[in-house]
């Protein structure tokens, strides 16, 4: 008897990512847990919903909340990227792994170069770019800083899983050219 593979869906992952985060709090260990997670979802249909495309104009991308716990851990978030558009680098403060559901993104890792004793000053410069497509995985430690930029000509989609969520955290954006750290803008979200 010929049996039906069901698809890997949120509950799913994040079922998993629960018990992940119970057996260890190493960041790297953590981070290699669920990168493979994030591949098996991202050939999940239902996160290419329509929705998921709609951008809010003024910040270039459109962020819909998935799940987040409600001691605001554990936060997975559909993210569209605009064509032409993107985000500043920028950190987390948290880990993170983000994988390419729809299109082509540009993730830029930026090594930081001043020794963090200025406030407000951070010397950065590009460690290298990744392009991440559909299944393919970057993640994140607290500390690292990347940014994102959709070079294309139509709206991208990605699945972010982070160990916090990014609205309860203070977090960095930086502008490489004129040596500037200052606080990241509070993005628009939409809880689905």
């Amino acid at each position: 008897m010929a049996t039906t593979a069901t698809t890997y869906s949120v509950p799913d992952l994040v079922r998993d990512l629960r018990a992940i985060v119970a057996k260890t709090t190493d960041n790297r260990e953590i981070i290699r847990q669920v990168m493979p997670l994030a591949r098996r979802i991202s050939d999940d249909p239902s996160l290419r919903r329509d929705a998921f495309y709609e951008c809010d104009e003024g910040q270039g991308m459109g962020i819909n909340i998935l799940h987040v716990e409600p001691d605001n851990t554990l936060l997975v978030e559909a993210i569209a990227w605009m064509p032409g558009r993107g985000v500043k680098p920028h950190d987390h403060q948290t880990w993170g792994v983000v994988v390419g559901l729809d299109g082509h993104e540009t993730n830029v890792n930026w090594r930081r170069l001043d020794d963090r004793s200025r406030p407000g000053y951070a010397e950065l410069e590009v460690q290298h770019e990744v392009v991440v497509e559909q299944g393919d995985v970057v993640a994140f430690l607290p500390d690292d800083i990347h940014s994102v930029r959709n070079d294309g000509g139509t709206t991208t989609l990605s699945l972010h899983i982070y160990g916090k969520s990014l609205a309860s955290i203070d977090r960095s954006e930086f502008d490489p050219e004129a040596k500037v750290q200052r606080p990241c803008p509070k993005r628009v979200r939409r809880q689905v």
